[in-house]
């Protein structure tokens, strides 16, 4: 089994999908109490959810799912591939947890324009502080070296840091195949192209699952209503907001308010009854609180925690209307999925790289769905989306 641990949902997604699409069953919980149960999927990804705790505590929680999962052959940490979070305190929890002595860091991803060369953090060119990452609301990059970022006062000491350079998905691949995948002291540490890579390296399963071992397999079917939730406060995602809106695409757009409880309440009670409504008579609804093209993120963290937590109690009260999900940051896909109460998902595959789209499965019903992260995808992202969804035949999802 190839475990993965991750810092928010979207990132426990990215390192499980390129698995899944080299025919791999994945499957990604949303609890570390659930690393107790029986999966027979070929790859598990955990999302810890501490991209925005004291990274103390997060330390802790990488320590405690890492020795669950310690006598894993393959065991990789995601990291966000603009450095963003508890890069070093995250790592150091998970080389105590699993008892490893060495962490290989490859943080490039190619594929989305962010590269490393010289030890330090590219972003199509530009070193990331001088990127608009340097000025997010809640987790600004201030340092593109990645030992920077790794290291500190809660990181991994320099001796047990290998960090690589890579420009290309070739690099990568020459890191995996001359490090070798099974070393019981490696911790992998990397991006979406690192998880790549070692999926390449992996390769297609020699033999399916035995029948025996898997469950009941749910009924996934092709979605009838698609609610497209935009909580990211990058600017990239207004560029793909305005895609849906030309595209003919109501789209529904929160304020997030800080105020008088009673006010910001009746706001959000007549923004529900909106969405609503518009899901009744649109096959594709977006719902966002993305700033529009051309116009900064407000600069208030308490501010910007908000959205994430509206558009997820909007999503799950309006969820009798939906029955696919679209979703881009990943504090707001996992305040929508905690709001429908979902136990676990399933991946199928990649719209793109770093866009895994498979099955949500809640206590009642199985939804579609697909996400990104919120700062990259060129404009029509969030389009190829919504028509992979609407591609899927009504099938059987392959369960591990």
């Amino acid at each position: 089994m190839i475990a993965i641990l991750a810092d928010d949902l979207t990132s426990a997604l990215d390192g499980a999908a390129p698995f899944a699409t080299c025919g791999r069953s994945a499957r990604v919980l949303l609890h570390p109490d659930a690393l107790a149960g029986h999966h027979s999927a070929e790859v598990l990804a955990i999302d810890l959810d501490t991209r925005f705790v004291p990274p103390l505590r997060a330390q802790a929680e990488f320590r405690c799912a890492a020795e669950a999962l310690r006598n894993t052959p393959v065991l990789f940490k995601t990291i966000d591939s603009t450095l963003r979070g508890h890069l070093g305190a995250e790592t150091c929890g998970a080389l105590e947890g699993a008892d490893r002595q060495q962490a290989l860091v490859a943080p490039a991803f190619p594929a989305a324009g962010r590269t490393t060369q010289h030890g330090r953090q590219w972003l199509h060119g530009t070193p990331l502080e001088q990127t608009v990452f340097a000025s997010d609301p809640r987790t600004p990059v201030i340092s593109s070296v990645v030992v920077d970022r790794m290291g500190g006062p809660h990181g991994v000491p320099t001796r047990r840091l290998h960090i690589h350079d890579a420009a290309t998905d070739a690099d990568l691949d020459s890191i995996v195949a001359s490090t070798g995948l099974y070393r019981p002291d490696l911790l992998w540490v990397g991006s979406p192209g690192l998880a790549a890579a070692l999926a390449r390296a992996h390769g297609a399963p020699t033999r399916p699952v035995h029948p025996a071992r898997r469950t009941s397999p749910p009924q996934l079917r092709r979605p009838q209503r698609i609610l497209v939730v935009v909580g990211s406060l990058h600017p990239v995602n207004g560029g793909q907001v305005e895609e849906l809106q030309r595209a003919g695409i109501p789209v529904v757009c929160l304020a997030p308010a800080l105020g008088e409880p009673g006010r910001v309440t009746a706001s959000l009670q007549a923004l529900r009854t909106t969405l609503a409504q518009a899901l009744a008579t649109h096959p594709v609804v977006c719902l966002t609180s993305a700033p529009p093209v051309g116009h900064p993120p407000p600069p208030h963290p308490g501010f910007s925690a908000l959205p994430a937590q509206q558009l997820a109690w909007l999503a799950g009260q309006c969820a009798a209307h939906w029955d696919g999900l679209v979703a881009t940051g990943g504090d707001t896909a996992r305040r929508v999925i905690e709001a429908l109460q979902a136990t676990h998902l399933d991946l199928l595959g990649e719209v793109a790289p770093g866009v895994p789209y498979g099955a949500l499965q809640l206590p009642t019903r199985t939804l579609a769905f697909a996400t990104k992260a919120g700062g990259f995808g060129p404009p029509d992202t969030l389009r190829r989306c919504i028509a992979q969804l609407h591609a899927l035949p009504t099938t059987e999802l392959p369960t591990p």
